[in-house]
Order: structure tokens, then sequence, then C-alpha cells
């Protein structure tokens, strides 16, 4: 995408089912559709093992030898660039961390979660991105609300995490999640307040923060100057419900179990009935003069192939951003 900002797609929304993103082949698939479509950055997602070996970096390099090497696959699909790297470290990785659940609230954790963040800033610097984003806190189901004095927990682990990051030239960006236990807007003021702003940013996710009931322009223009990335991408519900609450919500909300069954949270740009205001957003970036990476992405809302080429048309035919 030719443009004053800077446009990246997320290879989350092809990694939906463990058999299904596994061969090179289908990897090399996806990142010409990207490139035919007018973007040639991309955002790795977060992951582990042989089955999800396009997103935990130790399997990559264990798949392509060095980080030099992988990229030269990118560009030999088309692909010129990683924008970023996406890591949850509440999800327990199986080959890489032998499976241990951890949490970001519990201080008996911090250390262990700043040493399994090593291999992915050092790996997110070896291959040029500029962000590594992170999902701050576990699933507001898995536990009791956050008490206030929790937050200054999740800020220091945050911080170094974000110190060690700034050394190797890589920014550091806390994910906003539309499950997790960091959900308010009185949440993410207290998490924002806990963290250095010169060690650590905010990843505003456009459709997460809808869904949360939060208005991401209005959000993003209170809080300009901490946001260093952006997810761009659509929804159509909000969770009136207080469905994030409910126990495993990534599977009995975000997919349809339970609640009002809604089978899809996750939509393309401009789609119907959208209630993300995405030009009023992009135009909020301009105002601000905003120098991150705009990632959009679906999210496991689709055909992946079809939705790249929908967000593409959109950007092009709406935004008027030309396409190369």
């Amino acid at each position: 995408m030719k443009d004053t900002l800077r446009w990246a797609y997320g290879l989350n929304q092809w990694n939906f089912r463990l058999d299904v993103f596994v061969r090179h082949e289908d990897h090399r698939r996806a990142l010409q559709t990207l490139a035919a479509t007018g973007f040639d950055a991309v955002e790795l997602p977060s992951g582990t093992g042989r089955w999800d070996n396009i997103a935990r970096p130790e399997v990559i390099l264990r798949n392509h030898g060095t980080a030099e090497a992988f990229l030269e696959f990118l560009r030999s699909s088309g692909v010129q660039q990683v924008s970023s790297v996406f890591w949850d470290p509440s999800a327990p990785a199986e080959e890489e961390e032998n499976y241990a659940f951890r949490f970001a609230r519990n201080p008996a954790d911090s250390d262990a979660i700043v040493e399994w963040s090593v291999p992915i800033v050092d790996f997110t610097s070896a291959v040029g991105a500029e962000q590594l984003v992170v999902r701050p806190a576990h699933s507001a189901w898995m536990g009791a609300p956050l008490a206030p004095e929790e937050y200054a927990v999740l800020g220091a682990l945050w911080n170094r995490v974000g110190r060690r990051a700034a050394d190797a030239g890589v920014g550091l960006a806390l994910h906003y999640d539309c499950l997790s236990a960091v959900h308010t807007a009185e949440d993410v003021e207290r998490l924002l307040d806990a963290t250095d702003p010169e060690l650590v940013g905010f990843a505003l996710d456009t459709a997460e923060l809808t869904i949360g009931g939060i208005d991401p322009v209005a959000f993003y223009e209170a809080h300009a100057d901490r946001v260093t990335h952006v997810h761009l991408k659509d929804t159509r519900h909000r969770d009136a419900g207080e469905e994030y609450r409910m126990p495993g919500a990534e599977s009995t909300m975000l997919k349809g179990g339970a609640g009002r069954r809604i089978e899809r949270w996750f939509y393309e740009l401009g789609t119907e009935g959208g209630l993300v205001d995405v030009a009023g957003l992009v135009d909020a970036l301009r105002a601000h003069d905003y120098r991150g990476w705009v990632v959009v992405e679906s999210d496991h809302g689709g055909n992946p192939a079809e939705l790249v080429m929908l967000n593409s048309w959109y950007l092009q035919h709406e935004l008027g951003i030309a396409k190369a």
C-alpha cells in the first residue's frame, strides 16, 4: 500500500485450526495473496510448536535456519518485511515453555515471563520488526478481577520486558483484548498509569475495544501519545452481557458456544452494520501524525483470502489508498 501511513497485514486469520496452516506451500500461498492485494509487510502471530510453525521464533528458525533465511522466504513470496510480532505469554507454549501456566498478575511468575521474552525479543529484532505486541494479562474468566494493587505488578513486569525490548531496538506495545482481565476503560487507564511511557506503548485494536464497550476513535484521541501500534478490523457486536467472563470464553463467547451464540465477532473493514468508524480512526491517525504500523486483520473472521481482498478493496476504494 502506498500511503503516508504504513500498512501491514496479520497472518493470524490463516491459522484457525492446527492442521490447516502448516506447510511452507500454505505459507507461501498466503504471502502471495497479501502481496497481490498490496500488502508487503506482515505481523507474525502468537503460537507454539510444529503445528504453528510460522509463529514461534524457535520453530521458525528450526524450519528456516536463520532470521535472514526466513526473510528471504518472505521476499520470495512478494512480502518485503515483518512489521511486528505478537506474543501471548498467558497461552502455554508446548515445546518452548513446557506447557507452563504463568500469570502476569503473579509476581512469582515475573522472572520466568521476562526470561520467556528473550528469544521473542531477539527474533523480533533479528527480522527487523519494530514492535513486539503482547497480551498483558490473562483472560478474565481465569481468575478474580484484578485488584488495584495488581496493576503495579503488571506495570513492573512490562516495564522490564520493555527495557529488554528497547535495548534490542524494539518497541513494546500492550494489546487490548476483549476477553482480557484488563477490560474496562478504567482498567486500561490503570495499566497505562502503571507503565513507563518511554518503554511501553499501547496497541489499539479497533474491534476488540468496540466489543469491550470502548470507542476506539475517542480512546485514540485521548491517548495518541501512548498508541504505538494499531490493529484495524471491524465488528457488528458489543459484549452487552459480560460474556467475556463466561468460563472458556475463547470458545463459549468468540466461537458462538453460549450466550447470544454469535458465531462471528470480527469482520472485514466496511462491513454492513459495522460499529467501527474506520475512516474516522484513519483520519485521527493522520491528524496526529501517527508513525507506527497499521495492521489490518480479520482474526478468524471467515475465508482468509476473501477477507484480504475485501480489506484491500476497502482501503483502495473507500479510503483512496493506492495498492502500489
